[in-house]
């Protein structure tokens, strides 16, 4: 009997790959050493990056406005980080030493002068004394940018809960009586400082570090499971102001979410920029995507569009690791979407092409968490956004159906390859177009109940799909609807 056209064009479409690999290998490459790590290893210029870089992050932790970054303009109560000094423990992770495994590069000297300026901001803060000599280093060594670091350090150094929080640290760290020698050799480029403490540094070690200095309870950095209220609000919290810092501290989460630095994969989309992502592999070769972009525009601080899904796909990683599933998970932070989906574009166009058609299914995260948690109709897949519907009406969470004209996500790259996509999104129309893509964008329009529903609810959305596949007229759909995204 004769098959229709339309019935072989389906069959070839859906076929199995005939040697489809048990493991997703995907187009990017493993980490092997710190991403981003600041320009001009072991030199001066490192050393004024490494501690602007500290300043900056402080300033978000503890709610100083700092110079240069007056745009964030946002209460200390919404940036404060939920839980007793909270802020400390953050700095105390940054000077952990960095463990170099056997066999792998060894990280550069600007990479390992982070956690050394982290010591000395942690010192300068709370002495007056030793706070002149880093002034002094960063105005005569680091040039304009140093001009402006000594400032952000005068800042915190004068925020009353800053200088009293860092005290607890300072003393920790500036017991002995080097800081002058440690800080020559942070910005003299010394090539005993990293040898120095990376020796001195052990795995055993290090679980007593964090157990010393983290919640009690606590047996070692980044506990799988669910994440903890205050773990989401924190990771939002966190929202850097830059694209190379938004890489480098969604690579941290997906390590404290449990991913060894070799199971994240950096793929390179231009202009310096990456997606990045983790494997979890499942015991069929079929894959579910879950992603979110992690780039900002120029205009605020980027919380809302989109660090929110950035930092969601990092916590449903943490929650989902350890879970026996049937599909492969791959969770995703695409780069480069503000300039028109490029991330999500590389990741699927530079992919083999049997290992593309194995992808089932694919969840994006994009402008979560201000008034609610609505799937984006019009750049949806109908069975996605029956299945979610039908996860939300099971477990009592929130989910309204919204349709948005003026915009894209990333979903959209995948349906146009023929694969199941759709959006979740938190900002209703009311409110969207007068906060993303503006100074409006900041954690004062961050809702934490919000954020929790839409997390739970793709949470289960998730391990529905990653134990049943769609259906074979659900794939077809798909495929078809690809020609009119």
């Amino acid at each position: 009997m004769r098959k229709s056209l339309l019935s072989i064009v389906l069959s070839i479409s859906l076929a199995a790959p005939a040697a489809a690999a048990p493991v997703f290998r995907g187009p990017g490459k493993a980490m092997t050493a710190p991403v981003l790590a600041p320009a001009s290893a072991g030199s001066a210029a490192g050393a004024v990056k490494a501690v602007g870089y500290q300043l900056d992050h402080l300033s978000l932790r503890l709610g100083t406005v700092l110079p240069d970054v007056e745009v964030i303009q946002l209460p200390v109560q919404g940036l404060m980080p939920q839980g007793a000094l909270a802020a400390v423990e953050f700095l105390s992770r940054e000077t952990l030493p960095p463990l170099t495994p056997m066999g792998s590069p060894e990280a550069s000297p600007a990479a390992a002068s982070r956690p050394e300026a982290a010591r000395l901001v942690g010192a300068a803060l709370a002495d007056t004394d030793k706070r002149e000599l880093l002034l002094q280093a960063l105005r005569e060594k680091g040039g304009e940018e140093g001009g402006r670091v000594a400032k952000k350090l005068l800042a915190v150094g004068k925020d009353a809960h800053g200088k009293s929080a860092f005290e607890v640290l300072s003393r920790e760290f500036s017991e002995g009586d080097d800081f002058e020698s440690r800080l020559g050799a942070l910005f003299d480029g010394g090539a005993s400082l990293k040898a120095n403490m990376v020796a001195a540094e052990t795995p055993e070690s290090f679980v007593a570090f964090a157990q010393r200095r983290f919640a009690a309870g606590r047996k070692r950095l980044g506990i799988l499971g669910v994440p903890t209220d205050d773990e989401l609000h924190d990771s939002v919290a966190l929202s850097p102001l830059t694209n190379p810092e938004r890489e480098r501290v969604l690579v941290e989460l997906f390590e404290r979410g449990g991913a060894a630095r070799d199971q994240i994969h950096l793929q390179d989309v231009g202009r310096g920029r990456n997606n990045i992502y983790v494997v979890k592999p499942g015991k069929s070769d079929r894959i579910i995507v879950v992603g979110g972009h992690h780039d900002k525009v120029r205009a605020g601080a980027g919380t809302i569009d989109n660090w929110t899904g950035a930092t969601m796909v990092a916590n449903l990683y943490k929650a989902m690791r350890d879970l026996s599933t049937d599909a492969t998970i791959v969770f995703i932070g695409f780069a480069r979407e503000e300039e028109g989906l490029l991330g999500s574009k590389a990741f699927l166009k530079n992919m083999d092409r049997a290992e593309r058609g194995r992808i089932d299914a694919m969840i994006n995260l994009d402008t979560l968490a201000v008034d609610g948690t609505f799937s984006w109709v019009n750049n949806s897949d109908r069975s996605l956004l029956t299945l979610i519907k039908n996860v939300a009406v099971r477990t009592g969470l929130a989910l309204k159906e919204m349709t948005l004209w003026g915009g894209d996500s990333d979903s959209s790259t995948f349906r146009r390859y023929g694969i199941a996509g759709m959006t979740v999104m938190g900002a209703s129309n009311d409110v969207i177009w007068d906060i993303i893509h503006s100074k409006n964008d900041t954690i004062a329009e961050f809702s934490l109940e919000h954020y929790k529903n839409a997390f739970f609810l793709t949470l289960e959305t998730m391990k529905e799909l990653a134990e049943k596949p769609l259906s074979r007229l659900q794939r077809v759909a798909a495929w078809w609807l690809r020609w009119f995204v």
